[in-house]
């Protein structure tokens, strides 16, 4: 089952005429949906995309044994989707293509990874989990299975995001450790189809530097400037080493505008073009006040880096 509108004519591209990209958005009628929504519909302005609204309603295991028995329930719930759905549609601007859609699948991480496919989407839109917390985010099952098995970038709204602000300003999270070619690549294109202000980010507890302080200050500061001088001076590009006695106060530590995200990338664990969210970026993602991009990790982003390629996944 499938239901769409179009909210502006035409696909929106960008201003050097690229075709517009495709976002999914896991939508379920909840407040998180409508969080993820805010989110998606900020990055369709900002990075020229057009959104793909799905809501995957469950299917019942045929050898799960029901008890007790209450017979094939999914006609009525794919009603109720199609009836959010709606709702969401109706909380999208005139000026932002989206579409709405609800699937099927045994899993909802399924789904909406199976969506990624079925749409050529280039990233996946969620919300933080619901409930009463005091962090930004806390990471629901359905999250957290994207989190270690999306083949896409995942965006992540932070609990009662208002998306009030445009984008303005991307951060990017570059460490000192091999494996920052695919966050160089990324932040490179995304400047380069935004034009937006871009800071590269290293995060430096001091509770877990080894040695002196200061030889891992200078170190984390020439790797972000080698990064800046590797994505080029078409775009503002400025560095910043934040710094705490622990991760919390090294998050703090930055002054984290609002109109803004931060692209962080997949832990080493992850398969080829796979997402892997590693266990300091997790710790990050519970103070951060901004949405967060995580990306997948590609094996060969050196070799990729080394001859040019031009995929395009984000931006």
């Amino acid at each position: 089952m499938s239901a769409s509108v179009t909210h502006a004519p035409g696909a929106q591209g960008d201003s050097a005429g690229r075709p517009a990209l495709r976002y999914v958005v896991a939508y379920g009628g909840d407040k998180r949906s409508k969080e993820a929504l805010r989110l998606a519909v900020v990055m369709a302005r900002a990075f020229h995309a057009e959104l793909e609204l799905v809501c995957v309603v469950r299917t019942d295991d045929p050898y799960s044994h029901v008890y007790p028995p209450v017979g094939n329930v999914v006609p009525m719930i794919t009603r109720q989707a199609a009836e959010w759905l709606d709702e969401g549609l109706a909380l999208v601007p005139e000026d932002v293509v989206a579409r709405a859609h609800v699937r099927n699948s045994p899993s909802v991480a399924d789904g909406l990874i199976r969506a990624v496919d079925e749409f050529g989407a280039g990233l996946m839109v969620v919300g933080a989990a619901s409930g009463k917390y005091t962090a930004k985010f806390s990471v629901g099952p359905v999250a957290d299975a994207l989190l270690h098995r999306a083949t896409v970038p995942v965006a992540l709204a932070p609990r009662r995001y208002k998306g009030e602000e445009a984008i303005t300003r991307l951060y990017a999270g570059v460490g000192t450790r091999p494996g920052a070619q695919r966050i160089i690549s990324e932040t490179r294109r995304a400047v380069s189809r935004t034009g937006l202000e871009l800071v590269l980010v290293n995060f430096l507890p001091l509770d877990q530097v080894h040695g002196a302080p200061e030889a891992a200050v200078d170190l984390a500061q020439r790797t972000l400037e080698d990064a800046a001088a590797e994505i080029g001076a078409q775009n503002p590009v400025s560095v910043r080493v934040a710094q705490g006695k622990n991760l919390k106060q090294t998050v703090d530590d930055i002054s984290w505008e609002p109109g803004s995200v931060l692209f962080v990338g997949s832990s080493r664990l992850a398969g080829n073009r796979q997402i892997f969210l590693g266990t300091t970026t997790a710790r990050i993602l519970r103070h951060l006040p901004i949405p967060m991009i995580v990306l997948p990790r590609v094996a060969d982003d050196d070799d990729a880096a080394r001859k040019g390629a031009t995929e395009e996944t984000l931006t």
